[in-house]
This record gives C-alpha cells, structure tokens and sequence, in this order.
C-alpha cells in the first residue's frame, strides 16, 4: 500500500478505500473533521450524518457544536471506507457508527488520503467519482 491507503475500483463504479491501519488514532476539528487512521486521512470539509445506535446525528464543521456525536467513534477501527460512483463517502466503524458525506452538488466535501507531513501535499485527495 502507498501512504497508508490502496483505492480499489468497485463494480459499480464507486470506490473503496483499503487502509493500511484502520484503527483511529485522532480526530481534529479544524475548520473540517479529520478523522485519522495510522497514515491515512479521512477529512470531512461539510455537513454530513453520523448514525450511533440507531439515531441519525446531521453534522456540519462549520457548526462545531453540532460534532459532539464524533466523539462516540473514539476510540474505533474502521470496517469498511467507500465512494459510490455519484461521489457520497461512507465511514462504517467497527463499533457499528456510520458516517455519511453526500456527493455532489459539494465537490471538495471530503477527502481520503496520506497524512500531510514532510515530502507530502496536503489539500484534496481523494479520486474524483467516476474516473
């Protein structure tokens, strides 16, 4: 895998994202949400829900106390990452949590990518739905 994450094309058209190390190591709010896994970002930069036992929270970064749900992901591992084909990500955690951030009509919503650091870009990540 190279930094951390290996894109895989699903059959669909959407894409799948295969981390190295699922386990959460961090969540920062700044701005957006980055939930970090060992190497791999998962940068949330709009609204979006996050389902924690069965009740639907909406989420929105530029509203910092509407995160507070987030905090029930820590401490977490990721199950399964994936982008359908319209450009939704879906988060499903170990512990049954599900984040969801819609497609378009918001491009640049989320990214999925290697932590910023020496030798590194930061900024959008993620491959764009349907290419």
């Amino acid at each position: 895998m190279s930094d951390g994450v290996q894109v895989r094309e699903l059959p669909d058209g959407g894409r799948e994202f295969v981390l190295e190390d699922p386990v959460l190591r961090a969540l920062v709010v700044d701005g957006g949400v980055t939930l970090r896994f060992g190497r791999t970002d998962v940068v949330v930069a709009g609204p979006c829900t996050l389902d924690v036992d069965g009740t639907g929270h909406r989420l929105d970064p530029a509203v910092p106390e509407s995160l507070s749900p987030l905090l029930s992901c820590d401490p977490g591992s990721a199950r399964w990452l994936w982008a359908s084909p319209e450009g939704r990500l879906t988060v499903v955690l170990m512990q049954g949590q599900r984040l969801v951030v819609p497609g378009p009509p918001l491009p640049g919503a989320w990214s999925v990518g290697a932590v910023p650091g020496p030798g590194r870009m930061a900024g959008p990540r993620s491959p764009a739905p349907g290419r």
